[in-house]
């Protein structure tokens, strides 16, 4: 039952998750690693905001005038269809377009850029650089490369002149490195010339160096693309919140302010599209309809002339005046018709099927409005196009309404047609009936009224056209602004980049993930024991002691009248084995670890002779006969030894066995040449024998056994041995050989009492004083006066004065 509740605790120590508790020492033990880190960091930090130009924000709202009242949609709405209104979002794209910052680049000559170099950073210049670019014959947007270049101020009013551009493969082009003698300057670029010349009448005083760039406003737009943000002021508002960022805040001012100008620009030479092509038609047909009335006019003249016609009789003059009034409605109803036509023969010709409808002054309302909304799709359609394709969503859409505004006029002009059509014939009626009343007029004078109404309608029609001039030049000059600014852009002139506590704080956060990172993958990617307390996590195998790190180049730290920690470490550790050898026929140890380089050899050595210096006959047996190292460490000769006894070459056992040389009571028995068959040798009777006479002749007998891990050997050995002291090594020995150790013991394959000591801990770091004491210490020995005085915690002390 005990059997099955240790490995229950060894199950489940073995399966625990991430040790916190450790990682948090560890870290504390690590303090410098943590501070050093903050610096280096957050001085890197504070470096990297010095070099950078800081950027503001300049902020404007524009109010975007909407046409949601328009009464002119009603029509559209009583036909089932979707009148188009001024969608918002597409105006934010209008905005952000690249041809129309483009179009503020080139009015603003952003273009060309300025600024004073220094060693940390650069400032840019706006408006007021002491030199300047002056171009000649050279294409803008045909500029593949920018020319960068570096005006250098000498002794003499003399420069050294860098001037540098690059292919499209990235290789620099070197236009000129040369001192030069002063300005102005010429340089070959683009297939043209730049002149770089003074700003101004008066030549300034350079005192830095000047940078200067001259780019494609294409490439300038596109970075300026990315530091303008419109938005929504509000859900639902038609209202936008222009935010530009840039290095100097009047540029911003100008750049918002020039980009809602041209904004307005475009939108009104859209609306005025539509009432240009009216103005085109009205000035053709005026031209055509003048030289026709003349003709008219010259035919009455002649006719009167030739006939001599004077007076009219009373009667035939209210004929006519009936027939007049005939007449004027049949003029207004070939008017009607013509104007009908007109707008069929327009919307016949393929040119035209995207191009506005003239508006002429149709008596019908309702196939006026259709026009009219017709031309208004047709507008928008065409500003939509200058910030997307034709396959954009919205375009297509809109496409398709356009269509079927079409398809309805062309019905509506084929009823407006028969309507005339009917009309015309009644009234034709009504005039065939005065024509048979005045029968008996003179032929003259009904010839002359022929020649009469073609005047009158002639003029009608003149007169017309000449009122829908007016009517249209008066809405060309009556365009409102589509956009408004009703809050001057403006800045709070505080940088908002960089973000000097954002990116700060980023540091110092990164200079402790960073070395925490590091801790951290030291304690899952090399799982070593650390102190005792994670021993015991790992295993219920007791443990005797911790042994801390011995002095350099000294084996032996045993000695009788020595009070240093380790050997009071050893002496513990000798009366924790007195307590568990409790009989006189219990005195065979054996030493073993998990792999080399753990330190058993030396663990078996000072423990031996720990229970030497009491007084008590100990012999220390070499069993590692595959590694030996005890000849080593006593200078003793490994010529003869436990091999030779047990393959029988040397069957004296006790001329075998030396004295150690280090204390008269403590013997050694050496490994011996190393053998072909050391498992065979360990198996034989011959190992049973030794033990034997070791226990007759000796108050203890340590082994100094291979280690488990690596060879079979010591597993052999357990039959002799009453207990087995397994080493581990602080900060070495890995987690997952105590987890086999526990494994062997379950299987019974260490079938003796197996006890525990952690070598090599380092008693004087600080991670061992904050896992075992809260970063105090405490020091093993007696008769330290001079160290009486009480250790404070590390908090106390970290704010305690100096002596």
């Amino acid at each position: 039952m005990e059997e099955d509740k240790q490995k229950n605790t060894e199950e489940k120590n073995s399966e625990e998750s991430f040790d916190v508790t450790g990682f948090l020492l560890e870290s504390l033990a690590h303090w410098k690693w943590f501070v050093a880190c903050v610096v280096v960091l957050a001085a890197v930090a504070l470096f990297y905001c010095f070099r950078q130009t800081p950027l503001y924000e300049v902020t404007s709202a524009v109010y975007i005038q909407d046409n949601k009242s328009d009464n002119g949609n009603v029509l559209l709405e009583s036909l089932g269809l979707s009148p188009y209104k001024n969608n918002i979002d597409n105006e934010i794209e209008v905005f952000r377009s690249k041809n129309q910052i483009t179009a503020v680049v080139e009015a603003l000559g952003l273009y060309k850029s300025y600024a004073w170099k220094s060693f940390m950073r650069t400032t840019p210049l706006y408006g007021n650089s002491p030199v300047e670019f002056a171009l000649d014959s050279i294409d803008l947007r045909a500029i593949q490369s920018p020319l960068q270049v570096e005006l250098k101020p000498l002794h003499g009013g003399k420069f050294h002149l860098e001037a540098k551009t690059h292919t499209l493969d990235g290789d620099k082009v070197m236009l000129c490195d040369q001192v030069i003698d002063g300005l102005p300057y010429e340089l070959p670029f683009a297939g043209g010339t730049v002149q770089l010349r003074y700003t101004g009448d008066t030549i300034p005083v350079l005192e830095k160096t000047l940078l200067m760039t001259l780019s494609n406003p294409r490439s300038v737009s596109k970075a300026i693309t990315l530091n303008l943000t419109v938005a929504f002021a509000s859900k639902d508002a038609t209202i936008l919140t222009v935010i530009y960022r840039t290095p100097v805040v009047q540029e911003g001012k100008d750049f918002v302010s020039t980009l809602v100008d041209f904004y307005n620009i475009d939108a009104a030479n859209l609306k005025n599209m539509g009432n240009e092509k009216t103005q085109e038609f009205i000035d053709s047909r005026l031209s055509s309809i003048s030289e026709e009335l003349a003709v008219v006019e010259a035919q009455v003249e002649a006719y009167r002339s030739h006939n001599n016609l004077i007076d009219i009789s009373t009667e035939a003059q209210l004929y006519l005046e009936q027939t007049g009034y005939a007449d004027g409605q049949l003029a207004e109803l070939e008017l009607q018709k013509s104007l009908v036509d007109y707008v069929e023969e327009f919307l016949a010709v393929p040119e035209n099927e995207y191009m506005p409808i003239p508006v002429l002054g149709i008596d019908n309302e309702d196939f006026a409005a259709l026009i009219n909304e017709y031309n208004k799709s047709l507008q928008q359609r065409e500003r939509l196009l200058l910030s997307s394709s034709e396959s954009n969503p919205v375009v297509a859409e809109l496409t398709r309404s356009v269509k079927t505004q079409r398809a309805l006029l062309l019905k509506g002009i084929e009823s407006i047609r028969k309507g005339v059509e009917i009309k015309k014939r009644d009234i034709s009626k009504q005039d065939r009936r005065l024509e048979d009343k005045i029968k008996n007029v003179p032929v003259y004078e009904r010839e002359l009224s022929d020649i009469i109404r073609q005047q009158r309608i002639k003029e009608n029609l003149y007169i017309f056209l000449l009122e829908k001039r007016e009517e249209n030049s008066l809405a060309k000059s009556m365009v409102v602004p589509v956009a408004r600014i009703i809050d001057d852009p403006d800045s709070t002139n505080e940088p908002v980049s960089p973000k000097k506590v954002l990116i700060l704080c980023a540091a110092v956060l990164l200079g402790l993930l960073i070395p925490g990172f590091v801790i951290y993958l030291r304690m899952v990617f090399y799982p070593v024991l650390k102190d005792k307390k994670t021993l015991e996590r790992l295993t219920s195998i007791p443990i005797l002691a911790e042994i801390s790190r011995k002095p350099e180049g000294k084996f032996f730290v045993v000695e009788k009248k020595s009070v240093e920690p380790i050997a009071e470490l050893f002496r513990l550790v000798r009366n924790n084995l007195q307590f568990v050898l409790t009989s006189s026929d219990k005195k065979v140890l054996a030493v073993t670890s998990s792999v080399m380089h753990e330190g058993k050899t030396f663990i078996a050595s000072n423990m031996a002779l720990s229970f030497a210096i009491t007084g008590k006959r100990v012999l220390l047996i070499g069993v590692d006969i595959r590694r030996p190292r005890l000849s080593e460490n006593f200078h003793i000769p490994n010529r003869e030894g436990v091999t030779t006894y047990l393959s029988g070459v040397n069957t004296d056992l006790a001329s075998l066995i030396h004295p150690s040389g280090v204390d008269p009571n403590l013997d050694v028995l050496m490994a011996g040449p190393i053998p072909p068959n050391p498992n065979e040798l360990l198996m034989s009777k011959r190992f049973d024998q030794m033990i034997d006479y070791a226990r007759a002749h000796y108050d203890y007998v340590i082994l100094d056994t291979a280690p488990l891990g690596m060879v079979s050997d010591t597993f052999l050995l357990t039959r002799a041995v009453d207990i087995v002291v397994y080493v581990a090594r602080a900060n070495y020995t890995n987690k997952a050989a105590i987890e086999m150790l526990n494994g062997w013991i379950r299987s019974k394959r260490i079938a003796v009492p197996t006890y525990l000591i952690l070598n090599d801990v380092n008693m004087k770091s600080k991670a061992y004083s904050y896992r075992q004491y809260g970063g105090g210490r405490y020091g093993y020995g007696y008769g330290y006066a001079n160290q009486s005085r009480e250790m404070l915690p590390w908090y106390k002390r970290l704010f305690k004065k100096k002596d």
